[in-house]
């Protein structure tokens, strides 16, 4: 059965945030786009259906994974620079994603319709002034 929620995605992944003392809690699906996964040794971030790329030649995908032009965000971003760094200092610059795709991609607070649950992108992270970006060739979930 398809993944269609974040939480169970998050928990398919194993994947879990801190709070402000540094306690694991669960990812916050309505305002926390990455984390922690303890299934893939790594943090995991989502990436929007319409905010990745594909690259044909070099086998890879690219999604936008954090942007400071996120206006209205101050939950989310903090978290997502957090994970970000976490991976920049502790793992090689390396972090993975999954795709989601939007019920409504045109809508102010978008709404998850489904999920790719078969595979993660896993590669290097990009910084691109307030854009951040991960370069990720496919990985299979099990």
């Amino acid at each position: 059965m398809p993944i269609t929620t974040m939480t169970a995605m998050w928990n398919f992944l194993q994947a879990y945030t801190l709070t402000p003392e540094g306690e694991r809690r669960p990812v916050n699906q309505n305002n926390e786009w990455g984390g922690f996964s303890k299934k893939l040794s790594m943090p995991v971030f989502t990436g929007w259906f319409d905010m990745v790329n594909y690259d044909k030649e070099k086998k890879t995908t690219t999604a936008l994974v954090c942007d400071t032009a996120w206006t209205g965000r101050p939950v989310g971003l903090p978290n997502q620079e957090r994970w970000l760094q976490y991976a920049e200092v502790q793992g090689e610059g390396i972090a993975a994603f999954f795709i989601i795709h939007a019920a409504d991609p045109n809508a102010e607070k978008r709404s998850v319709k489904y999920i790719d649950d078969d595979k993660v992108f896993v590669g290097p992270i990009v910084r691109d002034g307030g854009k951040t970006y991960i370069v990720g060739q496919p990985r299979l979930l099990k």
